[in-house]
């Protein structure tokens, strides 16, 4: 089948489906919903099945022809676009369901179209203006499918903020299609070219060129990857998003975004420097967001800066995995690096997708995790999709989460070789490991946090909902089809690393080592297993459960599974045998918030976290006011979010000068033409003197 046909469809749907929908709504809003009910659950099925179709190698490269003048569009699949479509299907679907017979079922709606049509038509950008459209449509949906949910003032200030970063990424990827035209020639047939005739293009340039266009390309797709410093938006954005629609924001747009770059990569192959580049911002990014998060009161927020911290250790790997390839393509490293990336974007979708769809039922109750509680008790089903998606992150073995992070702690620790340049870059990656390793237990905290405060503890108030309300079997049906990525990249990881390694050897050509040990193909082959029996865990199908050859490794999930249950049963059986009958525990955990504040409940949300913020309060800016409020003593501590306000700020109101100094000018202000033409006129002098002096 012709890969044409399908981005045919998917922009017919994001054209005329709400168009029609719109029509239909002139004969009555059951009409309209039913149409819009009926294009996302295909726009699901659709992305399911051209997932499919692309796993089969059944889809082949086709031209889109546009109206005069308009150059045609090459379309063929982007790397990892089966897995992708796969799972963008399967959310999609699962957000279909959990919305179902709920008040903002239409708005969500009204969104979610021309974000599933964005999402088909992305996945198939595989030439230079495709690309491009493509990343429009993804920014433009993303915009929609904010600022159509709901109505707030916060929330079209976000609005505003993620599409005009967004389109300054859609002008940064322009330029560095620029930077390939000026070596492609004079002329436009650049915008027409597949991926393949704009890799030989790229093979003649200069590695200082190469990188120049991937740092472009980095940028402009960085916004939407939750890439620092330019992800300022995901934290003003996603806390003002219905939950389902923040799900898809963090967990699949910020996946493909990450396949764009990994698309140009393949393009351009820049050097060595590119994976230095995508080291340092990714490990920057997961530290600065990691402390963010543990500190943030705001249920969503919390998750937006999680979000991000997960998205820069799945830059770093990228980045030890480019310099890895580049450095000594035979190490294992690369392959390591490779796979901890993909398993975490993987367990991230499902895990996070889940979480801000939980939100959708605390928002009726609070906004912030202090003024949650006890929903353990009432909503039992809820909690557990929460729980098993909070393990995932914090790292809970055999989840999804243990496997990306121990993969990628393997990567940095394993030696590179044994030269002095190969030991000088496994020195930089042991730097950036204790970076990574920080910026992981944090995160574990900060997810501990987020589930204690949100579902233990007493009820710190009173339920806006009907206490008797129970998930319909639609959402319970969501919840299970949404973890499916999470048991994917987790329990499932004997299969899915294989598949990945070769995936990573066709399109990337990747070091296609195991880092599986062949256990039930050679078991003899790790003769430390061959004494306790070899077979751990049976994975019928695939080549074993160990996840590094060369002999067992204690960080087996399963080994590590059971002893986390022998350790909680030995320490309850301490704790039964010292109790004696005694009641040890005076306060209840997770306490704070309620109105009967006393000595023993002075425990809030910002005290769990206080001896860190203590720990950096250079980097947060801390600042203490101390009151009293029932004859108890509390502390209000405010911290600087200093890329916004020291970075971004700074900068906005650079603009808002200029923008006035151009109102002035063209309002006829005399003063302000002559003023432009001075600074013109000493520009200009300088330039033409430097000229003949270069």
């Amino acid at each position: 089948m012709n890969a044409a046909l399908w981005a045919e469809l998917w922009i017919v749907l994001g054209l005329v489906g709400p168009l029609s929908a719109g029509i239909m709504s002139l004969a009555g809003q059951r009409a309209s919903g039913a149409l819009l009910r009926a294009e996302v659950l295909l726009a699901s099925l659709g992305l399911v099945a051209m997932g499919w179709m692309i796993s089969q190698n059944a889809l082949v490269p086709g031209i889109v022809s546009l109206p005069t003048p308009f150059p045609p569009l090459h379309v063929s699949p982007l790397p990892m676009a089966d897995l992708w479509s796969i799972l963008s299907g399967v959310l999609l679907g699962a957000t279909w369901l959990l919305i179902r017979k709920t008040s903002t079922e239409t708005r969500i709606l009204w969104a979610l179209v021309p974000m599933s049509s964005s999402m088909g038509f992305f996945l198939l950008a595989g030439g230079g203006l495709s690309l491009l459209l493509g990343l429009e449509a993804i920014s433009l949906s993303s915009y929609l499918g904010l600022v159509t949910t709901r109505r707030s003032r916060k929330l079209w200030n976000a609005g505003w903020v993620l599409l005009i970063l967004s389109e300054m990424g859609g002008l940064l990827l322009l330029l560095a299609m620029g930077l390939i035209m000026v070596h492609h020639g004079a002329s436009l047939s650049f915008v027409t070219d597949n991926f393949r005739v704009l890799a030989q293009e790229a093979s003649h340039m200069s590695s200082s060129i190469k990188l120049v266009i991937m740092v472009l390309v980095l940028l402009a797709f960085g916004v939407k990857a939750g890439l620092f410093p330019v992800m300022i938006w995901m934290p003003l954005a996603e806390p003002e998003a219905p939950g389902p629609v923040a799900g898809l924001f963090s967990g699949v747009f910020t996946a493909l975004a990450v396949l764009g770059i990994l698309a140009v990569e393949n393009v351009v192959h820049p050097g060595i420097g590119w994976g230095i580049i995508l080291l340092i911002l990714g490990t920057t990014g997961a530290f600065v967001a990691a402390l963010y998060s543990i500190v943030s009161r705001h249920v969503k927020q919390i998750l937006a800066y999680s979000t991000l911290e997960i998205l820069g250790l799945v830059f770093s790997a990228l980045g030890i995995w480019n310099i890895a390839q580049r450095a000594n393509a035979h190490s294992l490293v690369s392959t390591l690096a490779w796979d901890a990336a993909m398993i975490l974007l993987i367990m991230h979708a499902g895990a996070k997708f889940v979480l801000f769809s939980i939100t959708e039922e605390t928002e009726p109750i609070a906004h912030t995790i202090d003024g949650l509680g006890g929903i353990a008790h009432d909503r039992p089903k809820l909690s557990l999709a929460a729980a098993v998606a909070v393990g995932t992150l914090a790292a809970v073995p055999p989840l999804g989460g243990f496997v990306g992070e121990w993969l990628l702690l393997e990567s940095v620790l394993k030696p590179l070789g044994t030269t002095l340049a190969l030991r000088n870059i496994h020195l930089l990656f042991l730097l950036a490991g204790i970076f990574l390793a920080l910026a992981s237990a944090v995160g574990v905290g900060t997810y501990i946090r987020w589930f204690g405060f949100v579902f233990l503890g007493p009820k710190r108030r009173a339920l806006r909902l009907d206490k008797t309300q129970k998930l319909r079997p639609t959402q319970v049906v969501g919840y299970i089809i949404a973890l499916l990525p999470v048991l994917i990249a987790g329990p499932g990881v004997p299969w899915l690393i294989p598949w990945l390694n070769l995936q990573g050897s066709q399109i990337f050509g990747n070091n296609n080592q195991y880092v599986i040990a062949p256990l039930l193909v050679h078991p003899k082959a790790v003769p430390l297993l061959v004494h306790i029996g070899g077979d751990l865990v049976k994975t019928p199908g695939a080549p074993g459960t160990i996840f590094f050859p060369q002999g067992f490794s204690v960080g087996d999930p399963y080994v590590l599974l059971l002893m986390g249950i022998v350790l909680a049963g030995i320490v309850a059986l301490i704790r039964h045998l010292l109790r004696k009958g005694q009641v040890v525990r005076l306060v209840e955990p997770w306490t704070g918030g309620t109105s009967d504040y006393n000595a023993q409940k002075s425990f809030t949300a910002e005290g769990f976290v206080h001896p860190l913020r203590l720990a950096f309060q250079g980097f947060f800016g801390l600042k203490r006011q101390r009151y009293d409020k029932g004859g108890v003593r509390f502390y209000r501590h405010t911290i600087i979010y200093r890329l916004e306000e020291q970075g971004y700020l700074p900068l906005l109101k650079l603009v808002r000068y200029i923008a006035g100094q151009v109102r002035k000018t063209q309002s006829g202000s005399t003063p302000a033409y002559l003023s432009w033409l001075f600074y013109g006129a000493m520009v200009a002098t300088l330039l033409a003197l430097w000229h003949p002096l270069s």
